[in-house]
């Protein structure tokens, strides 16, 4: 497919018109090279997310509440007991630490808050400690409760969202083609069953992956239209920051030319979803996060990752406010 300033237009109005693009038309996009046309797919892709969704950003914080005690193999993950890092190592944490950072992530303008647990699993008095946790804070704050917990069965989805999670984390991370290369201890369709259990579960999905492991184009347009048949409610767009000591610590640097592409390309496939700029993004896009905010992105983890830090939050909030979105 030829692109013009014409045809990528004609491709948003049919999004806003309810109809979808192709898998071929999305290659197409995200391997535009020209900056014009790039620039008109980038404001395309913001045009597309003004009317779908609010002006309102959604902002979500974290916390490590297990750290480094996983047996996966993941090559980009300093959480992995096979590799050898700094990262910190700890049970889980007790529940008055993790209710704590709740609500000071509430106070610094945090609208939901996630509970990340290392490990394929947790054991079923962790199972049940998590749970009485997300019921404390329905009642002590009012955030949006959501959890990253390994893989799931049907009987714990339901269990979660009884309890009162609003949404469930797990990244497909990259394409079904390039997942082996990244990960050997588990299959790419181990992934995909838990995203089944959400949705019939109909638990709301956070399912996103990772820029810049070594991957093509081609593969972040098959990781997106994986995630098409899903419909998530939420879509993080991390970019690898490569952590000494991992597989992946010496990965060369992804463009944000690349980036910024894929966020808008994600745009054009996924027009409901909050598509969300999380781990990397201040060292790698730095600066140009703007561009990604004006260009398909509405959506930010604030207060810092599992393991490593992040920028300020009232600068996140000023960098919403300059960008156009209410905070």
């Amino acid at each position: 497919m030829t692109l013009t300033a014409q045809s990528i237009s004609e491709l948003k109005d049919r999004v806003l018109l309810g109809g979808e693009i192709t898998y071929e038309e999305a290659v197409s996009l995200i391997e535009i090279q020209d900056s014009s046309l790039f620039e008109t797919l980038r404001a395309a892709a913001h045009e597309i997310t003004l009317a779908f969704n609010s002006n309102k950003a959604g902002l979500c914080s974290l916390i490590n509440a297990k750290s480094n005690l996983c047996g996966e193999d993941c090559g980009f993950c300093a959480q992995s007991v096979r590799f050898e890092t700094s990262v910190a190592r700890y049970e889980l944490l007790e529940p008055e630490i993790i209710i704590e950072a709740a609500k000071k992530a509430e106070k610094q303008g945090a609208q939901n808050f996630c509970l990340v647990t290392s490990g394929g699993a947790l054991n079923e008095d962790e199972f049940e400690r998590i749970l009485w946790i997300v019921k404390k804070l329905k009642i002590e704050t009012k955030l949006g409760i959501d959890g990253s917990l390994g893989f799931l069965t049907p009987a714990r989805v339901d269990r979660l969202k009884k309890s009162g999670m609003r949404r469930f984390n797990n990244n497909l991370q990259t394409s079904r083609e390039f997942y082996p290369e990244i990960v050997s201890t588990h299959s790419y369709d181990k992934r995909i069953e838990t995203l089944e259990y959400l949705k019939e579960g109909e638990l709301e999905m956070c399912s996103g992956g990772i820029l810049g492991m070594g991957e093509s184009s081609v593969d972040r347009v098959k990781m997106a239209f994986e995630l098409k048949r899903f419909r998530p409610e939420c879509v993080p767009m991390n970019v690898l920051n490569p952590r000494p000591g991992t597989p992946l610590e010496n990965a060369p640097k992804i463009e944000n030319f690349e980036i910024l592409k894929t966020i808008a390309v994600y745009r054009f496939i996924l027009p409901k979803s909050n598509i969300k700029l999380a781990g990397g993004r201040e060292i790698s896009l730095g600066s140009e996060q703007d561009k990604a905010l004006q260009g398909g992105a509405n959506g930010l983890i604030v207060g810092g990752y599992l393991t490593t830090a992040a920028n300020p939050v009232h600068d996140d909030l000023e960098m919403l406010r300059r960008t156009g979105y209410e905070v």
